[in-house]
């Protein structure tokens, strides 16, 4: 395992933030313009180069000459059980970048109500952040929750998806390798490049900023792995409750 110095550590970042951003900005458009409905749209745009982010990290793990074995990865990504102590940190630094995650929204919405933070138009209702987020946008996005089970896999799906594809890149390849080339100021290096990989939906940056540190620190000062996959887990599946809620046919 080699070092991931700073203009490595870049290229490691931005390559993928410029492919999602192409995702974002160009194939969701194209795909609705197409007919497919926003959440769709939205699924494939970004489930396309989450996929590809997971095969990057496994073709990295292989391209080290590690063997392809279970208990190989595991140890070299650094995922092991989390003690009981490990899962109070955890607790600690979730609820900490949680509070500061609101915090930071309440003037990222300010700076969008004023105008100061522009936001792209053509977004759909349920991305925008200037639209409340209610059971009827996301009906309106999906073309119906009540029993429809397949929209509920593709999004179960789609969120292991995105949490094990990151975390096996940013946490497995790339962080074990930075440590290596930046020791003490890696927590400020990783999380500040892994907040600017969100440069697609910059509207967001301000509020990702203590989600990032408070991960990259978990993380960190645990050294494991598996406090990052959870944290991140927790954070994303948020998202699934109120799309399972509606499938059941108990949403507001």
């Amino acid at each position: 395992m080699k070092p991931l110095g700073i203009w490595l550590s870049m290229a490691y970042f931005f390559i993928p933030a410029l492919i999602f951003a192409g995702a974002y900005y160009l194939i969701m458009p194209w795909l609705l313009n197409k007919g497919v409905l926003p959440y769709y749209a939205y699924a494939i745009g970004l489930g396309v180069p989450l996929v590809g982010l997971l095969i990057a990290a496994l073709m990295a793990y292989t391209l080290e000459g590690n063997p392809m074995r279970w208990s190989a990865l595991m140890s070299r990504f650094g995922y092991r059980p989390l003690s009981g102590r490990d899962l109070l940190v955890v607790a600690i630094i979730f609820a900490v970048e949680m509070l500061l995650y609101f915090g930071l929204s309440l003037i990222t919405s300010w700076l969008i109500r004023r105008q100061i933070l522009p936001i792209p138009t053509g977004l759909p209702p349920f991305l925008d952040p200037r639209t409340v987020w209610t059971q009827d946008t996301l009906e309106a996005a999906t073309g119906g929750l009540k029993g429809n089970w397949l929209l509920l896999l593709l999004s179960a799906v789609l969120l292991i998806v995105n949490v094990v594809g990151e975390e096996f890149w940013w946490r497995g390849i790339v962080l074990a390798r930075q440590r290596l080339a930046f020791g003490a100021g890696t927590l400020v290096v990783h999380a500040l490049l892994w907040t600017m990989f969100h440069r697609f939906k910059y509207w967001d940056l301000l509020n990702l900023l203590p989600l990032s540190f408070g991960l990259t620190f978990a993380v960190l000062y645990l050294k494991n792995s598996s406090a990052g996959l959870l944290m991140h887990f927790i954070s994303n599946g948020v998202g699934l409750v109120p799309i399972a809620l509606g499938v059941l046919g108990r949403g507001s």
